[in-house]
């Protein structure tokens, strides 16, 4: 395989090696200006100081001695900073331990300190330059990361032939790697994008040489899963196309958490029906659909009657049973299309998208209120509740989601201060 694949795929792992590198040979700078002080100025502290322990006060001897990467070891420029680093040591306890005997320092063993630091300086230069380009390292250690990466890595050639896979890819789809090899990407597709997805994801590949965003895929068992994937083409010199890396990540657990904040923020915990916020979502959309089709939207408000004795009478958890024992019938009397939520407390509303005449809604209030009425079993106790509802319509009574709202609510009091147990549609002439 073209080892450019590999250079472009270990940039972020080379780069810590050199900055590792970078930062060894900046204390290994201040090392020896802390050597130079002890010679010069000949402080008891200073000399005692390293004559205990050269290695150990050599923050470089440290990093280079930390270095467990068998083919970084094997490089000869490597090799030669440890000879060389050795040598540095042993030059600087001759001078010390001539100056601890108060021997003078000659011109000569200066240099020969100077000319060691050179060759030393001159040999981690040349593993740098190593690291930055010996192929045979970079793919090493491009093979490290393929296999030992979280995501899932695929390497296919320009005609999106799979070449190579890494284990992290078959532990999240269930194919092997002898399964993979010399097909096509498309055998994880899950059917959930149409063609013109793809479309699209190939010609920003193309214009781009880049594409990223979430896919819905399917395993090797049928299960179906998201995944955040992000494909790169991989250039040569000449700028064509020499492969493609597509890395992916399974997001499962992501899309679960993101799935049940939105349920928490537009569902209600107790009746599982939408809560308010979903509600003027909804009806915001059955108002624009409408508009453009000419049709009416029924909005219902309903309070119940009675259930204030029961939690009195049989207490709370006795309400909650009755709360959801509502919303179960409220499902069973009306159609699928329409939206029932519990705006709080006892209070509940309903839409009706894309009504015809009033009597369909009058028919559909006169279920619900038959529905709610019939006794509700608790424990060994029966319950007994019924609702009043307002009733509003678009565009009759408003054209906006509060004011049709707000007049259901009117006309569900009125409903109340009536008789309770009945329907009313808003009046304007009495509000």
């Amino acid at each position: 395989m073209d080892l450019s694949l590999f250079q472009r795929l270990t940039a972020s792992e080379l780069d810590q090696y050199l900055s590792e590198i970078d930062l060894a040979l900046e204390y290994h700078n201040r090392w020896l200006a802390a050597v130079n002080r002890a010679l010069v100025c000949r402080e008891t502290d200073d000399i005692k100081h390293f004559n205990q322990d050269l290695l150990h006060h050599c923050y470089f001897g440290r990093w280079y001695a930390s270095v467990d990467e068998p083919d970084l070891i094997r490089e000869p420029a490597y090799q030669t900073i440890g000879d060389v680093h050795g040598q540095l040591h042993q030059q600087v306890r001759l001078l010390v331990t001539k100056v601890e005997q108060g021997q003078a320092l000659s011109i000569a063993d200066y240099d020969r300190f100077t000319s060691i630091n050179k060759v030393f300086r001159q040999a981690v230069g040349d593993l740098k330059g190593t690291i930055k380009h010996d192929l045979r390292l970079i793919a090493t250690l491009m093979g490290k990361i393929f296999e030992n990466a979280e995501e899932g890595v695929i390497i296919t050639d320009k005609t999106a032939r799979i070449l190579n896979v890494n284990p992290a890819f078959c532990k999240v789809t269930g194919y092997t790697r002898a399964e993979v090899l010399g097909q096509n990407p498309r055998l994880l597709h899950s059917g959930r994008q149409d063609k013109a997805f793809y479309e699209v994801l190939w010609d920003e590949l193309q214009e781009r040489n880049r594409w990223e965003g979430e896919i819905w895929n399917r395993r090797k068992d049928g299960k179906i899963y998201p995944e955040w994937l992000s494909i790169s083409a991989v250039m040569d010199d000449a700028g064509e196309v020499t492969h493609y890396v597509a890395i992916f990540s399974d997001i499962t657990s992501q899309k679960d958490s993101e799935e049940r904040l939105y349920y928490l923020a537009h569902y209600d915990n107790l009746s599982k029906l939408p809560n308010r916020l979903a509600f003027h979502d909804r009806l915001r959309q059955a108002i624009s659909r409408a508009k453009r089709n000419q049709n009416q939207v029924a909005v219902m408000f309903l309070d119940l009657d009675g259930f204030k004795q029961v939690n009195d009478t049989l207490g709370h958890n006795a309400g909650d049973e009755v709360i959801r024992e509502v919303a179960l019938r409220l499902g069973a009397a009306m159609r699928e299309t329409d939206t029932i939520a519990r705006f709080g407390g006892d209070e509940f509303t309903i839409l009706l998208a894309e009504i015809g005449a009033h009597e369909g809604v009058e028919i559909a209030a006169q279920k619900i209120i038959e529905a709610v009425a019939e006794p509700i079993k608790i424990e060994n106790s029966q319950a007994r509740v019924t609702t009043s509802i307002g009733i509003s319509l678009y565009p009759q009574d408003g054209e906006d989601i509060d004011t049709l709202i707000r007049q259901a609510d009117m006309a569900m009091y009125a409903a109340k201060e009536s008789g309770k147990n009945k329907f009313l549609f808003y009046d304007k002439k009495k509000s």
